[in-house]
């Protein structure tokens, strides 16, 4: 159960770190000193993680019944680390630090800021069916019963937690948002290297 509950924690939060509307609007408010508009942004986006994991979770396990699914399960798995790795790799560092960027605030209210802006980033999704497809394909976790609430508490409260970090560093979350090869190339490389040993398991177990 702590293992459960740990891997949650720890993958959320450090899939939580590349620089988001989220994570940013975090720091925004930190810099504007909105400590308690901040806390209670970093709640709602949270929660509405909790949600989206939720269903994300529950519609891979319902796919882990399937026959054919289960065959190639980790195959699928694979091909989809393999594409969050080129992704990342891919992905272009803006020429402007992200202090640079202006956004426009609405409504006085911390709490329905984070429900609308975590409801408008379903790139949650396909991250978390794909993580949690490599995490129980490698035995790593099981969902079954009160282990599938653990885990979403797990990325609920590792999200939570991330965005109190970014809320408590302020102006230097820019300096790590701002390092591609931190925030993107690494990753990037982990999720290949993950994603062709998936493969190279699958191919060698046939």
């Amino acid at each position: 159960m702590l293992q459960v509950l740990t891997i949650g924690f720890v993958v959320s939060y450090l899939g939580s770190i590349p620089p988001g509307t989220i994570n940013i609007t975090s720091m925004q408010l930190s810099i504007q000193q909105q400590k308690r508009a901040a806390f209670f942004f970093a709640l709602a986006a949270a929660l509405t993680e909790f949600a989206y994991a939720g269903v994300t979770v529950r519609f891979q396990l319902f796919l882990s019944e399937k026959p054919l699914f289960t065959q190639y399960f980790q195959l699928i798995t694979a091909a989809a680390m393999i594409l969050l790795g080129f992704i990342n790799l891919l992905t272009k560092k803006s020429e402007n630090s992200i202090l640079t960027r202006k956004l426009s605030l609405k409504g006085r209210n911390g709490f329905k800021r984070g429900v609308i802006l975590g409801l408008l980033n379903p790139l949650t999704i396909p991250f978390w069916l794909t993580v949690t497809a490599y995490l129980q394909a490698n035995g790593w976790i099981s969902l079954q019963g009160s282990h599938f609430w653990l885990y979403l508490c797990g990325i609920s409260t590792g999200t939570f937690c991330l965005l109190l970090t970014v809320n408590k560093l302020g102006a230097r979350f820019a300096h790590i948002a701002d390092n591609a090869f931190l925030v993107y190339r690494i990753p990037g490389i982990f999720f290949l290297l993950l994603g062709f040993y998936t493969a190279t398991t699958w191919l060698l177990g046939q």
